[in-house]
C-alpha cells in the first residue's frame, strides 16, 4: 500500500515560523484536508511532501520509499495551486500535456488523454484556446486536468479555490469530489475553510501554530474535539473557560451541571457546549432523567432554514442555541427561559501544560 507517512518530521525558519515535529499517515485512496488559519504550516507541510522543501529533521517515506530528499520531479506527484499557473504561450491542450510531454509519452498519445482530460473537466472544444482567453475558474481547470493527466501517485493541492467566487468554487468542488470518488487518487488538501474540509476529506488534520493538534474523521472531530482550539477552529460558538468542581463548571458567574464522572474531579479547563444540546422548555414540557435545567433571557433570534437561532444571556455569557421550533412555540428577546440539556453530552477539556519540543 502506497501510504504516505511523516516520522518526526520538523522544519524551521529562524525568526518567523516553526513546523513543530509532525507524525502523520495518510492512507492510499484517502482524501486528506489540512485545516487551520493563515500562517499554521499547512502549506509548509505541504511543500515538505512535494518535495518544493527539505525537512531539518525527520523522514517522508511514501509506501516503502524513503523520499525525504527525493527531488520534487522525481517523486511522481501532481500539484494543483492556489493560482493556476499555466504557460501563458501555450495552448490549453499543450498545458495539460506538458507534464506528459516530459514523460515522453507520443505525440497522438499525449493529445488524446489531453482532449479526455479537458472533456472530463467539463472544457471539451477549449484546447487550441489560450489561457488568457479563460475565466478564473476554467484555468484552474485546466491545472487540474493537468495534474490528473499524469495519474499522479498523490495529488496535492495548496487551496486552490480560494481565489474563485461562491458559485465557482462549489462547482469545483463537486469536481474535485466526484474525481476522487472516481479514480480514487490519493489527494492531501490545504484548505483555511471548514466547510470546505468537511464536504471533501474522509479525514482532517487540525493545525494550529505549526502543530497538528487532532487528526480524525469530521465528525469524530466535531463531536470529540481533544483541544479547546480544535473546538474554535471548527467553529464551535460556546465554549467557556473556567473550573471545574464538585460536579459543576463555574465560568465568570455562571455555572452548569455535568455529569456524575466529574463529581471529585477539581480542574481548571474548557467547556464545549454544542448549541444543539439545549432545548427550550417551556410550561409543562417534557424533561427526562438525564436532563439538567439551567435559566437565562433571550437576547436576540432568528429564523433560519427550518430552526431558531437563539441567542441567551447566561449570567455574562451569551450562549447559542439551535433548535427546531415546536408548533406552539412563541420566542422574543427580553423573554425568560429555561434551558434543558442532557449532562451527558457536554465535555470537559482539562488544560493541558505546553510541551516544548
Amino acid at each position: 500500500m502506497n501510504a504516505l507517512r511523516l516520522e518526526s518530521v520538523s522544519k524551521e525558519y529562524p525568526g518567523t515560523f516553526q513546523l513543530q515535529k509532525t507524525d502523520l499517515c495518510i492512507h492510499e485512496g484517502e482524501f486528506f484536508a489540512l485545516l487551520g488559519p493563515s500562517g499554521c504550516g499547512k502549506t509548509t507541510l505541504l511543500r515538505l511532501i512535494a518535495g518544493l522543501a527539505y525537512p531539518d529533521l525527520g523522514e517522508i517515506w511514501f509506501g516503502s520509499q524513503r523520499i525525504t530528499y527525493v527531488p520534487a520531479e522525481k517523486r511522481g506527484f501532481g500539484m494543483v495551486f492556489q493560482l493556476p499557473l499555466l504557460f501563458p504561450h501555450m495552448t490549453v491542450e499543450d498545458n495539460v500535456a506538458f507534464g506528459l510531454k516530459m514523460q515522453g509519452v507520443s505525440k497522438s498519445q499525449r493529445h488524446r488523454h489531453a482532449l479526455e482530460m479537458l472533456e472530463y473537466v467539463g472544457l471539451a472544444g477549449y484546447g487550441s484556446r489560450y489561457p488568457a482567453e479563460l475565466s478564473g475558474g476554467q484555468q484552474q481547470r485546466v491545472s487540474l486536468a493537468r495534474a490528473l493527466v499524469a495519474k499522479p501517485k498523490l495529488l496535492l493541492m495548496d487551496e486552490p479555490f480560494s481565489s474563485l467566487d461562491s458559485e465557482i468554487r462549489e462547482e469545483m468542488q463537486e469536481l474535485v469530489k466526484r474525481m476522487h470518488q472516481e479514480y480514487k487518487t490519493t489527494i492531501v488538501f490545504v484548505t483555511h475553510d471548514r466547510d470546505e474540509a468537511f464536504l471533501l476529506a474522509n479525514r482532517i488534520g487540525v493545525m494550529q501554530n505549526g502543530k497538528i493538534l487532532q487528526v480524525g474523521k469530521p465528525q469524530e472531530l466535531y463531536e470529540h474535539p481533544v483541544h479547546h482550539q480544535v473546538a474554535l477552529l471548527l467553529g464551535a460558538k460556546n465554549v467557556w473557560q473556567g473550573e471545574l468542581r464538585n460536579g459543576y463548571f463555574y465560568s465568570g458567574d455562571a455555572h452548569i451541571q455535568l455529569h456524575d464522572g466529574y463529581g471529585e474531579t477539581k480542574q481548571t479547563g474548557w467547556l464545549i457546549l454544542r448549541p444543539e444540546i439545549f432545548r427550550v422548555v417551556q410550561e409543562n414540557g417534557n424533561v427526562t432523567k438525564d436532563d439538567r435545567m439551567i435559566e437565562g433571557t433571550i437576547k436576540q433570534l432568528s429564523f433560519r432554514q427550518g430552526f431558531y437561532y437563539i441567542q441567551v444571556h447566561i449570567g455574562s455569557h451569551t450562549l447559542l442555541v439551535i433548535e427546531k421550533p415546536e408548533r406552539d412555540m412563541r420566542l422574543f428577546p427580553g423573554q425568560p427561559v429555561r434551558l434543558a440539556y442532557d449532562r451527558n453530552k457536554i465535555q470537559f477539556l482539562p488544560d493541558v501544560p505546553e510541551r516544548k519540543e
